[in-house]
């Protein structure tokens, strides 16, 4: 069965990080995000993102069990090429209990935070390091920044400052966090650049970036109908007044196809059979106003 979208145009109010500045803000926005769920694991995350971009889970976690799923948001995504241009996306996974936490939070490059990571009102810079990743043979490097929770209180908004008032043991007294950017180790396992906040209680410096140095990534697949991706390119095909031949053109890009439904009303036979990737559109005018999904 295909799944109907909403094609009312939604308004995005998602907090946009410049840097690492804010904290505590919650979710970005109180209007309905295209997608606002919880998953299983984070190859469900990804997929249900799309397959413009990866997500990154961490292969070592200190022993820290999966406190629950994983929450995925996303709004307003819109696309290039197969490449996306703006929107905004989350997914994030919590670690551990009461005595040690460690929380995961991640976007796609190219979007804006949907809901802002929290480093929490006295963040402040301990380091800046380079982490090595990768398999042997396909090694490559990434700058990052480390925080402990010991610098002076900062408003709500305010720029966390260039000076390290910290020690690297005050990761482990206060709690720290690292931020960085993950990127595919080639084109070959591109696409997949992806904003990374790592945030942690009762860790080392050491086991902070252990963590980070772990990430693996994960790929979006095509297997989620509905995905924000789809939701996002629907709306576009609709902003855009996209014909039946564009619309099937924009959506190749990516690897989805599409087929026409109804034109001006009138619904035409279609197949039952389920396919995730596929958008069913309806036509009014020659132009794309809905889609459903599968």
């Amino acid at each position: 069965m295909a799944a109907p979208v909403r094609t009312t145009q939604v308004a995005v109010a998602a907090v946009a990080l410049a840097g690492i500045a804010l904290w505590g803000s919650g979710p970005a926005t109180a209007a309905p995000q295209d997608v606002n769920t919880r998953v299983g694991s984070w190859d469900n995350a990804a997929s249900t993102l799309g397959v413009a971009g990866s997500l990154w889970k961490p292969t070592w976690t200190a022993s820290l069990a999966s406190a629950r799923g994983l929450d995925v948001v996303a709004d307003a995504l819109t696309f290039a090429r197969g490449a996306v241009t703006g929107g905004s996306t989350y997914a994030s996974a919590t670690y551990g209990g009461e005595a040690s936490t460690l929380t995961v939070q991640e976007k796609w490059s190219g979007t804006r935070w949907a809901v802002a990571p929290d480093l929490g009102p006295r963040a402040a810079v301990v380091d800046r390091v380079t982490l090595r990743l990768g398999v042997p043979g396909m090694r490559y490097s990434v700058r990052a920044t480390v925080y402990a929770n010991c610098g002076p209180v900062r408003t709500r908004g305010d720029v966390i400052p260039s000076a390290r008032p910290c020690s690297r043991s005050d990761v482990l007294r206060r709690g720290g966090a690292v931020s960085f950017t993950m990127r595919p180790a080639s084109t070959m396992t591109a696409p997949g650049t992806t904003a990374v906040v790592v945030r942690s209680s009762g860790l080392t410096y050491r086991q902070l970036l252990h963590v980070a140095r772990s990430l693996e990534q994960v790929p979006g697949e095509p297997t989620v109908a509905g995905s924000a991706q789809m939701v996002g390119m629907c709306q576009q095909m609709a902003d855009e007044r996209m014909t039946a031949d564009q619309a099937a053109a924009f959506a190749a890009e990516s690897g989805y196809t599409t087929r026409v439904g109804s034109a001006d009303g009138e619904q035409f036979a279609v197949t039952l059979d389920y396919r995730p990737d596929r958008f069913t559109l309806a036509l009014e005018g020659g132009a794309v106003t809905s889609c459903t999904y599968g």
